[in-house]
């Protein structure tokens, strides 16, 4: 055989090769297109006036990536999330997470990532300064990647929903400690309320929940002392109008200016009903019981108290549960497994419970 025609075999072997392996990425292709390997979901959210973030999943999968809409360009490699500033858009630097759990930061203007990603932890920029945790250490950036200040502050992180955001609020923000005392800092690094408290809120209407370990206050937007660590507890009211003091079994609703709006306000109020023998604390004994309409037992978060019909209170509700012995009787249980009391109707203790 001539040598050209071995060359030409040759030649039309290897195209033909070459045309089998285009066929089967292009199958390939079509496949992960079309199929559950690669499949682009067509739900995506508009992050700024030209860029949305796309969300899909490739196998097993999801991620998210930025997509500008004037070209039809992805401006980010796929990434497990992005987490866009809800409350201060001012601040266009936001943190996203890579699928190896590292964070880092994206403009979500122009969609490029501007702060690589190199971080454990980190929250969105607030007030021009964003918080990161590396190496056990809390740190704090300005939009350039470089520090907001020099101080830097160890801790122990607490992977958990009780971590609160380390952000700005009208220049402070919290800090903790190594031995998880919490303090304010400024935006020099400087403490503005020193570390003495077990706990410090984001602002919630112009003021901050503190607690001792023990009880709970309110300090200023500002840091400043307003009410003193003296209530069992402070929490927000369920409709949104202001407070709920707790303090020495009683609770009272106040609004933003703490006004009282409610004096007396509880988590529930329930029948009390005699325990046909003493000794025996079955389910079926307490419904055989009969109810008194005269007193019901009130909550306020996990404890108990006693009032009467008219609303008075004849044991304040700091005790875990109450019971009725008989018409003047009740039994006060201090803690679920401590000491039982009697009192009488008129709130008075008048000795031990005899039962085991």
């Amino acid at each position: 055989m001539k040598i050209w025609k071995k060359i030409l075999i040759i030649a039309l072997c290897v195209i033909a090769f070459a045309a089998l392996v285009m066929v089967g990425l292009m199958c390939r292709a079509y496949y992960d297109k079309y199929h559950s390997y690669c499949y682009w979901e067509s739900v995506s959210e508009q992050v700024s006036e030209h860029i949305i973030m796309v969300h899909g999943h490739k196998g097993q999968e999801s991620y998210v990536r930025l997509q500008d809409t004037r070209n039809g360009h992805y401006t980010t490699p796929r990434l497990n999330h992005v987490y866009l500033n809800e409350y201060d858009t001012e601040d266009s630097l936001v943190v996203f997470r890579t699928h190896d759990r590292l964070r880092g930061y994206l403009n979500t203007h122009t969609g490029q990532i501007v702060i690589p990603a190199q971080y454990e932890r980190a929250w969105n920029f607030r007030e021009g300064v964003a918080a990161v945790l590396k190496d056990g250490v809390v740190s704090f950036l300005l939009p350039d990647g470089s520090p907001a200040f020099p101080q830097s502050f160890p801790i122990h992180y607490f992977d958990d929903y009780s971590e609160i955001a380390f952000q700005f609020h009208d220049g402070l923000c919290v800090m903790r400690t190594m031995n998880n005392q919490w303090g304010l800092i400024d935006k020099q690094g400087q403490w503005a309320i020193a570390p003495v408290y077990s706990m410090i809120d984001a602002p919630y209407h112009g003021y901050r929940r503190v607690c001792d370990g023990m009880h709970y206050g309110l300090v200023t937007k500002a840091g400043e002392p307003f009410l003193p660590t003296e209530y069992d507890d402070i929490r927000r009211a369920s409709d949104g109008r202001g407070w709920i003091l707790v303090k020495d079994g009683l609770a009272q609703e106040v609004d933003f200016d703490f006004h009282v709006l409610e004096p007396f306000v509880h988590d529930g109020i329930h029948l009390l009903s005699y325990i046909d023998s003493y000794r025996d604390e079955s389910y079926e004994a307490y419904e055989q019981g009969e109810t008194d309409p005269r007193f019901f037992r009130f909550d306020i978060g996990s404890n108990s108290g006693v009032i009467d019909a008219k609303g008075k209170v004849i044991i304040p509700a700091i005790y875990y549960n109450v019971r009725m012995v008989n018409e003047d009787l009740f039994e006060i249980e201090v803690t679920y497994t401590g000491e039982r009391l009697l009192f009488d109707t008129n709130g008075h203790c008048v000795g031990t419970s005899s039962r085991e």
